[in-house]
């Protein structure tokens, strides 16, 4: 077994290449933004609140942007009902440092490839994010992913009140009210236990991959479908292809 392949597709699971969908996470998974929407989050609750919040423990991978937003507004000993101006003045604050973002904005290795061959394959792709709309839209508008990659279908920390919901209104706009007949035939790809949890939820597959900021070690062994150390590797994606 190559040793960047920690776990093989179940003999009876569809590869990539023959999925009917694919949903992307995208931080961490798709691509890096350099932590510009990060600090505009921590500004957008101070302006709120009049102050700055303390992210330090929190871990905030795979969560959806309101319970994020919630997070960090309990540091300051606020509650949840300032959830939406914090979010509304996210979309502000990204707005207005646009350039920062498309600067520092890179897609992770092997993502254009593996993109590209499922457009090739017929494969639909889209997002499943924690990010809300338009921040979303704003990162992968900094790359050419888009398309193949479609936005509109897309399931945003803004589309439902859990990240399992996110994927199930992502399902909903691919396939319609029959999106549950699809789901033994979709992936997940994220980078982060909450993006298993997701997955399982809804009834998908899933490949994790180990480019945000879990370790390969603790993506192993709890539940995956396949466990990639990145998507660069040609053995590694010809496995999960198949």
């Amino acid at each position: 077994m190559n040793p960047r392949m920690h776990a093989r597709p179940k003999p009876e699971a569809a590869g990539l290449g023959s999925a009917a969908a694919v949903l992307w996470d995208v931080d961490g998974t798709l691509l890096t933004s350099g932590g510009v929407a990060a600090r505009a989050f921590l500004k957008a609750v101070e302006h709120v609140t009049g102050r700055a919040p303390l992210p330090d423990g929190i871990e905030f991978g795979g969560r959806i942007d309101p319970e994020i937003a919630a997070l960090l507004l309990a540091t300051v000993e606020h509650d949840e009902e300032h959830v939406p101006a914090v979010l509304e003045r996210l979309h502000h604050l990204v707005q207005l440092d646009l350039e920062t973002l498309r600067a520092q904005t890179r897609v992770l290795p092997g993502v254009r490839e593996l993109v590209g061959r499922l457009a090739g394959a017929g494969v639909r792709q889209t997002v499943v994010t924690g990010n809300i709309r338009s921040v979303a839209a704003a990162k992968l508008g900094s790359t050419s992913l888009v398309p193949p990659i479609e936005l509109e279908p897309g399931g945003y920390g803004d589309s439902a009140a859990t990240r399992a919901d996110v994927a199930r209104a992502a399902l909903l706009a691919l396939f319609g009210e029959g999106w549950a007949d699809h789901t033994a035939d979709c992936w997940i790809i994220g980078d982060t236990p909450r993006d298993l949890a997701c997955a399982r939820a809804v009834g998908l597959r899933c490949a994790l991959v180990a480019t945000g900021r879990t370790p390969v070690e603790a993506l192993t062994g709890i539940g995956a479908d396949v466990v990639l150390s990145g998507l660069e590797a040609p053995g590694d994606v010809h496995l999960l292809w198949g």
